[in-house]
């Protein structure tokens, strides 16, 4: 199973992207529609909104008032926070389930708003963000959702700024031309990037001299890669690791160190840790290995995994400490 992150401002085009995406076979986890299902009527998330926020809130027929309730965490950051510890763990129980009963091999697009400012961008293969500049989403909200300027600028002030989401993004998906430009780019990452990394990760490893040139596989993410490659691996590591994770602003060889599409980074073992478990571990986060793991030698066991990611040339090697003399 690929696991895909997928986010944008408001009003950057992520729900065009998560229906094309649906569309071309994936199977899509909407954050949006979770959430309002955990506040339908007669539920306990819209029983626990109307504690803390008051009757207020609701319509005369016992719904929630949305308009209302935008109004009110939008300008309290306080009152959002509240709201969010009502409504995000009954959208990730109900993630959870979904995703659960996925086919096996499939590519499951999780549509997350906030999966920024949450912090959920580690535990995903790749993280695509769709972007426009700030100035279009708000010229957008003005004219195609009828809102003032000012409520659109303050939606877009409660989500991070377009640089930080920016910051996460293994893709990008612009969205400052047009639907057909956004629609063939999404088809592109589609065929090109998401399905051969859904494929080796079925594969259990690469294929002999399957490394796809970024160019071909397009859409790659900005800089920072060893950064994000660090943190996914920090992520699939068990609780009870010690390892050390080191991060190198060396790209591999076929590529320039630019940080970008090439990367290469140290796992280091804790003292006493099983190398076999932390080795499957990082393997099954999307960094299948490359060959058997070399035998214990003069410095410990190591083994090469590679991501899966054919629009990169990622390389990570564990090592082992010496065993004692």
């Amino acid at each position: 199973m690929l696991r895909i992150g997928l986010t944008g401002g408001i009003a950057a085009g992520k729900s065009v992207v998560a229906r094309r995406f649906a569309e071309l076979g994936a199977v899509v986890v909407d954050a949006d529609l979770l959430a309002r299902a955990a506040v339908e009527p007669g539920s306990e998330g819209l029983a626990e909104i109307v504690a803390a926020f008051g009757t207020g809130l609701l319509t005369p027929d016992g719904a929630l008032d949305r308009p209302a309730l935008g109004r009110l965490v939008f300008a309290d950051d306080g009152a959002r926070e509240r709201l969010n510890a009502i409504v995000h763990p009954r959208v990730r129980a109900g993630a959870a389930r979904l995703i659960d009963g996925a086919p096996a091999g499939a590519v499951v697009v999780e549509d997350i708003p906030l999966l920024v400012e949450t912090g959920q961008a580690s535990r995903f293969h790749l993280v695509v963000v769709v972007d426009a500049p700030d100035e279009l989403r708000l010229q957008r909200m003005v004219d195609q959702r009828g809102m003032r300027r000012e409520d659109a600028e303050q939606r877009m002030a409660a989500q991070v700024s377009r640089a930080d989401r920016l910051r996460e993004a293994d893709a990008v998906l612009a969205n400052d031309r047009g639907l057909a430009d956004l629609l063939a780019a999404s088809d592109t990452l589609w065929h090109q990037r998401l399905l051969p990394f859904r494929n080796t990760l079925d594969a259990g490893g690469h294929e002999p001299g399957a490394n796809v040139q970024p160019a071909e596989a397009g859409l790659p993410g900005t800089s920072g890669l060893s950064r994000r490659i660090a943190a996914k691996l920090r992520a699939a590591l068990p609780a009870s690791s010690a390892a050390s994770i080191v991060e190198s602003r060396r790209g591999a060889a076929r590529h320039p160190p630019d940080d970008v599409s090439a990367a290469a980074v140290s796992v280091l073992s804790g003292a006493g840790e099983e190398f076999d478990s932390l080795s499957g571990a990082i393997a099954a986060a999307g960094f299948p290995r490359v060959g058997a793991a070399a035998p214990p030698g003069a410095g410990g066991p190591f083994a090469t995994h590679r991501w899966a990611d054919p629009a990169t040339d990622v390389t990570v090697v564990v090592t082992a400490p010496p065993a004692p003399a």
